[in-house]
């Protein structure tokens, strides 16, 4: 029978007990000696005259594991089934007092045995255990029963493991820790999608050899790892890692800090704040050494403070970046600390700090391909699937092939917006004549269509540009020049897109102004279906330092490169590149950044770039040496008579425009009557 009792505090002598108290009249608790509260936890129970009938004392630790306070209600039953024993179990041992004290491992478990034989322990309980004159305050870190990992009760057979969590506190013949992971731990709980690979690399650089005893690393030769760099598009999960990255490690929890935290406006404060990070590592690191536990820290957006020394004028970044490496790789450096940066911009960070010994493993976290889409569909739509609210005819594995270059947050933004879509078409559908509409919880449905629209309305950070289908947006007369030319493209895109000889090919279309090539570029690439396609305009570049151009123009070939397959258009090149004929001037910085751009192939072995320009000017370029950076080049003539008397017969508009010698198809087009002109 399940009753309700209300909390009391324990009195100081019976705390010591480690049980729940009530008073005799409850026969069947007393009686069972053990007893389930809120379901969940197990406790031992004594009687105790003097607390009133449907009351329960317990102590303060019992009390925050319970997370009651006193005059809570809480639920407790008499538990009459045998307990699981405990396989195994892990504690942490803190001190109580500033003095330090001295424990003998073995010593300790052999008491402690002694004394809570048959005494039910529950996850994360936290107990005070005199142990010869000492208090301790012990915490069960974690535990094995083979059936509830969560409750158990301790017997002979139970294997004691202890560990310090106090730098005061020295544990003589402590077994080695090399729980460095939590047991029973499954990836999939994680619910990354598609980052088990990079997880993979991780642990197998950095924590592995962790595991082993210290003096067999010691024998080989070889320091840890003391830092990891991760970097990669926004909303790929570099974020997402560090918080998910404390479910994984049965070590300390990690210290999670982003970088501008870290900024202080007094002097000499953050540099402080710096080693305020590292405190706990180094005193535990002197009062153990090398059997130290270890010690996380995570730097989020880490080029807010370890830019490139020199580039500022305050010299607050240069003397925090230095503080960091003394840290890490100094005199007096800690073999217990890990560091974790994370940054969008790998550029700027201190190129000091990216060595080996320092941040030496730089693990990319890139746009996830399609089978990492699907498991990310696949986490967020999870809950909606459990709770029926997915319709039967959403297919994730087609929104995973439909969303190229979508990251993981842009991923879950089209669940959301899935998710909206359904929502108001339950509200919608309620009641239309303006009374009080009330949603059905039972008629919501997420349908496939819903999710196409989510697809449609959340645009990716590395797709195609809005204005790309504005400029397209026209009615496409085709001549046979034009169709030559989207053949050649078509050709050209394909031959990239199968060969593995060359990742990079590039075309230049060149002619008069108005013969269309803008067009035929912006046609080409989307009709390759390639999901990254960029164009650089004069028009994004003005108002723009020459420094500031060179930036943008390499910001958008980066980005390129980290889609499979992208194609950057270089529209008007010569007006890129300030071209005046009166002197002449252009900006040579400028040109060079798109000489080398054009020609330059990514690092990254999967990525396959295009680039398209166009130019009024070829003579121009051919001086600046620009043309022979393209692979190929193609004349974009004027309309001749022949395909003029095409576009009549695609628009017999056409003939009443007087056709006498070569023209452009725009001032073909702007000679047509203004109502269809479309």
């Amino acid at each position: 029978m399940q009753n309700f009792f209300e909390v009391i505090k324990t009195s100081m002598d019976k705390a010591s007990k480690h049980v729940l108290f009530v008073n005799p009249k409850h026969k069947e608790l007393v009686e069972s000696g053990y007893v389930e509260v809120k379901e969940k936890y197990l406790f031992g129970v004594m009687e105790d005259t003097t607390i009133p009938v449907n009351k329960v004392a317990c102590s303060n630790p019992q009390r925050a594991l319970l997370s009651v306070i006193i005059g809570d209600l809480m639920t407790i039953k008499a538990y009459k089934q045998t307990p699981d024993p405990i396989q195994a179990i892990k504690l942490s041992l803190g001190l109580f007092g500033a003095q330090g004290a001295t424990v003998d491992s073995n010593e300790f478990v052999e008491a402690f045995k002694r004394e809570m034989l048959s005494f039910p322990f529950n996850w994360s309980q936290s107990l005070i255990f005199d142990y010869q004159g000492t208090l301790l305050k012990i915490t069960v870190n974690e535990m094995s029963t083979g059936e509830n990992e969560e409750r158990g009760i301790l017997n002979e057979e139970t294997d004691v493991f202890v560990s310090s969590a106090s730098p005061k506190l020295q544990l003589n013949n402590a077994q080695i820790d090399n729980t460095l992971l939590k047991p029973n731990f499954s990836f999939e709980k994680l619910e990354i999608g598609g980052l088990k690979r990079e997880f993979e690399q991780m642990f197998r650089r950095a924590f592995v050899q962790r595991l082993y005893d210290p003096e067999t690393i010691k024998k080989l030769g070889i320091p840890h790892v003391k830092g990891i760099m991760l970097y990669g598009p926004p909303g790929t999960g570099k974020t997402l890692i560090a918080r998910k990255l404390g479910l994984l490690l049965g070590a300390n929890p990690p210290k999670v800090v982003n970088g501008p935290e870290i900024l202080n406006k007094y002097v000499g404060q953050s540099e402080e704040n710096i080693r305020n990070l590292f405190a706990d590592a180094e005193a535990e690191y002197k009062a153990k050494k090398e059997h130290s536990s270890l010690h996380i820290i995570i730097f989020d957006e880490i080029d807010a403070i370890c830019k490139k020394r020199g580039s500022d004028n305050s010299g607050v970044g240069d003397k925090v970046v230095n503080q960091l490496l003394s840290k890490i790789d100094g005199v007096e450096a800690l073999n217990n600390v890990l560091i974790i940066g994370m940054t969008n911009r790998l550029d700027l960070i201190d190129e000091a700090l990216l060595r080996p010994g320092r941040f030496e493993i730089h693990l990319e976290i890139s746009l996830p391909d399609e089978e990492a889409r699907l498991e990310i569909f696949e986490i967020h739509t999870k809950q909606m699937t459990g709770n029926n609210f997915i319709s039967d005819n959403v297919e994730l594995d087609k929104m995973a092939a439909m969303s190229k270059n979508y990251t993981g947050a842009e991923i879950a933004a089209i669940v959301r917006a899935a998710s909206s879509f359904a929502l108001e078409r339950n509200i919608s559908a309620k009641d239309g004549t303006g009374a009080e509409l009330k949603a059905e919880e039972k008629e919501i449905k997420i349908t496939m269509e819903d999710m196409r629209q989510g697809l449609v309305e959340v645009k990716p950070a590395f797709g195609v540009d809005e204005k790309e289908y504005f400029l397209t947006n026209k009615i496409l007369y085709e001549t046979r020049q034009f169709d030559l030319i989207m053949d050649f493209t078509r050709k050209a895109l394909e031959k990239l897109r199968l060969t593995n000889l060359y990742k990079t090919s590039s075309l230049l279309l060149y002619g008069t102004t108005g013969v269309g090539k803008t067009t035929l570029a912006l046609r080409s690439a989307l009709a390759s279906q390639f999901p990254f396609i960029k164009m650089i305009m004069p028009k994004d570049l003005v108002g723009l330092s020459e420094y500031e151009k060179v930036a943008f123009i390499k910001e958008k070939f980066s980005n390129a490169y980290k889609s499979e397959e992208s194609i950057v258009i270089l529209d008007e090149i010569e007006t890129l590149i300030e071209y005046v004929g009166i002197g002449p001037r252009f900006s040579n910085n400028v040109l060079q950044a798109l000489k080398i751009f054009v020609k330059n192939e990514a690092q990254s072995e999967a990525n396959k770039t295009f680039v398209f320009g166009t130019t009024s000017m070829p003579d121009v370029l051919m001086e600046c040496g620009l043309v022979d950076c393209f692979t190929d080049s193609l004349l974009v003539d004027k309309c001749c008579k022949e395909e003029y008397d095409e576009l009549c017969l695609q628009n017999e508009q056409f003939n009443q425009v007087e056709f006498t010698e070569n023209v452009s198809i725009k001032k073909l087009l702007t000679a047509l009557p203004v109502d269809k002109n479309k």
